[in-house]
């Protein structure tokens, strides 16, 4: 069982763009579960909100977070 790394959204992005900051990151991304925030995934979509996005880039969006796993809100988490 590999741990577990959530991710801020900052590197998200980094990484869904292809953005070379993304890269200081990889080292420790490898070989690991892969999550994010309810609220980084509220983030996310509200880029797509706000800047307009089409279609394609919305699905490479969503397929991206496929990838990852979504921790929902809970009590705990609090």
């Amino acid at each position: 069982m590999s741990a577990t790394v959530i991710l801020d959204t900052e590197v998200v992005s980094f990484l869904f763009k292809g953005d070379t900051r993304a890269e200081a990151y990889r080292p420790h991304l490898r070989h690991k579960t892969l999550a994010l925030s309810f609220m980084t995934v509220a983030e996310l979509y509200q880029w797509v909100l706000v800047r307009n996005w089409g279609d394609d880039r919305i699905t490479r969006l969503e397929q991206q977070l496929a990838t990852y796993v979504i921790v929902p809100y809970n009590r705990e988490l609090c």
